[in-house]
């Protein structure tokens, strides 16, 4: 199932060597040549000369407190192999830094000589390759972005189009090295998205957020639960075999889980696809504009336990047998623990970063790559213990997304976020599979109908919990009908690992056709959606009784400039300000002007 590789921006894991002399060892024997006798003799010194002796370990205070965790959660009854227990990567830090420290040395090391070892020639090919297929991208976007534009269009599909055709015609040809940047493509999206979940709009939106968005990706997957279970006859796999026989295997769910992932990954929205057609209408400061924009950040939110979670699902699932719950729910306590360490030291780190550039009126390109390594810092660190370097993408922005720096960012990185974004949905359109869609084209329509009603209806139907009208929740729930990005990563995990697949083979990449053909025919769905409420309908929004409110408003001003890459005071009419001012409030630096 190689047409994953475009998708697994959650699948790729480093794992640590457990003998650090070992490792410096191998390093100095192995890479001498590669490295140099100085590299390799400095990686060697580097090496910790932590004794351990009399069963006494380093700081094996917190062994001992583990033990005593373990032991109060049931885990110590004789039943499991110490080995089996799950401690997370703060704790064996705290037990033995030394070793600690010298794992993450290794792992530098050994990433670094595995580009040395390629010869001059093969390093050739690849470049010449990644040449090509780089020009062809770039040609993509000067070609598809002005037309599509044109056509009032997302470019977003002809992103995906003209990876199918490139693809077809073998010109764009996948390989890792096209993967690489197509990651790079959701790490800054995913950054992005978590810059945008700042406290004030999660309180600003908190009825839509958490009323409106919670109740949908619940209900969604209720529905989704009910066509996809009981596993083995499942109602919705009848459906689609009695539409076209002969699937049974590829449409077959095996198990919870598999429903479950499904079900969360198709409830979820594209905030790339939705915001921007919402802000091509002139509807984002709407009432069930900023409805949507609360449901899509509560979706963003939900989305990270997901992805924490559904590798340690995962492996429970691929070792058979019934599910050890407390060995389960220790892995999920120190999996959060690892992240919030991370998190909050990683914060103090990034903010003193951008704090110490403002204060010494560094020029942009400073902030820039500040900006730059906080991302790849976190997405580095997070693959480090074990997580997707994505979800360390969106981890860094969130961590960010309450600081005075965040606008900035994005207007900064507006850039880079947008030729790798391209990117990434030119290589999942290479990942389409065109004979599967032909072979399959009328359970494809089905499920894409299926989905995209599914999600309107319930947002209909929920929309007058949180004040909407019925013609507010409707157009609302047509603009967010569509399958999301965070599809691609949910499929991509679920596809690759150690694990294996946990989908039959075929099904992911008919669910990735799926999710792009909910995103084709949404602009269908919301002149549908319009036409049902009204002529006058939209008019009728503008009118002062119907307007959102003030706080409500300015959050939706606010995501409308951070996509379209302007500065929040020049949309407002004010000049700027120098490199650097000083936020009363929050008695911190912000650069607010360039230089």
């Amino acid at each position: 199932m190689r047409r994953d590789g475009a998708r697994r921006g959650a699948a790729e894991t480093v794992g640590f060597l457990s003998d650090a002399h070992g490792v410096f060892r191998t390093v100095s024997e192995h890479h001498g040549m590669v490295l140099g006798d100085a590299t390799a003799r400095s990686f060697e010194a580097l090496a910790p000369r932590i004794e351990i002796g009399d069963g006494i370990t380093p700081l094996s205070f917190v062994k001992r407190a583990v033990e005593i965790a373990q032991d109060a959660m049931g885990l110590l009854n004789g039943e499991r192999t110490e080995t089996a227990l799950p401690t997370g990567e703060v704790v064996r830090a705290l037990e033995d830094p030394g070793e600690f420290v010298a794992g993450i040395a290794g792992t530098i090391s050994r990433e670094a000589a595995a580009g040395a070892v390629i010869d001059d020639q093969e390093w050739t090919k690849v470049l010449k390759s990644v040449d090509v297929d780089i020009g062809l991208l770039l040609a993509s976007v000067v070609l598809i972005v002005p037309l599509f534009n044109r056509l009032k269009l997302s470019p977003v599909l002809g992103f995906l189009g003209i990876g199918l055709v490139l693809n077809r015609a073998g010109l764009f040809i996948e390989n890792q090295e096209v993967d690489q940047f197509c990651e790079l493509g959701i790490q800054f999206l995913l950054f992005e998205m978590g810059l945008e979940l700042s406290s004030k709009k999660l309180q600003s939106l908190a009825k839509y957020a958490f009323g409106l968005g919670l109740s949908q990706v619940l209900f969604v997957n209720l529905v989704f639960a009910a066509a996809l279970l009981p596993a083995g006859n499942a109602l919705g796999t009848k459906v689609l075999e009695f539409i076209q026989p002969g699937n049974d295997q590829l449409l077959q769910v095996s198990s919870v889980l598999e429903a479950i992932v499904i079900g969360f990954a198709l409830s979820l929205s594209s905030s790339a696809f939705g915001l921007q057609l919402l802000a091509d209408r002139n509807m984002l400061t709407t009432k069930f504009g900023t409805a949507s924009l609360g449901v899509l950040l509560f979706q963003d939110l939900a989305v990270v336990p997901f992805i924490i979670l559904l590798p340690i699902l995962q492996s429970f699932r691929s070792g058979g047998g019934d599910v050890d719950f407390p060995v389960l729910a220790a892995g999920g306590a120190t999996s959060f623990l690892d992240l919030g360490v991370l998190a909050f030291g990683g914060r103090q780190l990034a903010i003193a970063g951008f704090r110490a550039i403002c204060r010494e009126n560094c020029t942009n390109d400073v902030f820039v790559a500040m900006s730059l390594l906080v991302l790849f810092g976190f997405s580095f660190a997070t693959s480090a213990i074990g997580f997707s370097d994505s979800l360390g993408a969106f981890l860094a922005g969130i961590i960010l997304a309450d600081t005075p720096y965040s606008h900035t960012i994005i207007r900064e990185l507006q850039a880079f976020k947008g030729l790798f974004l391209s990117l990434f949905f030119v290589t999942i359109g290479t990942t389409i599979d065109l004979p599967l869609f032909i072979q399959l084209w009328p359970i494809a329509l089905v499920m894409t109908v299926t989905l995209m009603a599914s999600k309107t209806a319930v947002i209909t139907a929920l929309g007058g919990v949180v004040g909407l009208s019925w013609r507010e929740a409707l157009i609302s729930g047509a603009f967010l009908s569509q399958g999301g990005e965070f599809a691609f990563v949910i499929f991509g995990q679920a596809t690759s690992g150690s694990t294996g697949s946990l989908f039959p083979m075929g099904l992911d990449e008919l669910l990735v056709i799926v999710v792009i053909l909910s995103m084709a025919l949404t602009p269908l769905a919301v002149d549908l959606a319009l036409r049902i409420a009204g002529p006058d309908f939209v008019m009728a929004c503008q009118l002062p009784e119907n307007t959102i409110d003030e706080e409500m408003m300015d959050v939706a001003i606010e995501t409308q400039a951070n996509r379209n890459g302007l500065d929040i005071a020049e949309m407002a009419g004010e000049p700027m300000g120098s490199s650097m001012s000083v936020d009363d409030d929050a008695d911190i630096e912000v650069w607010t002007g360039t230089k």
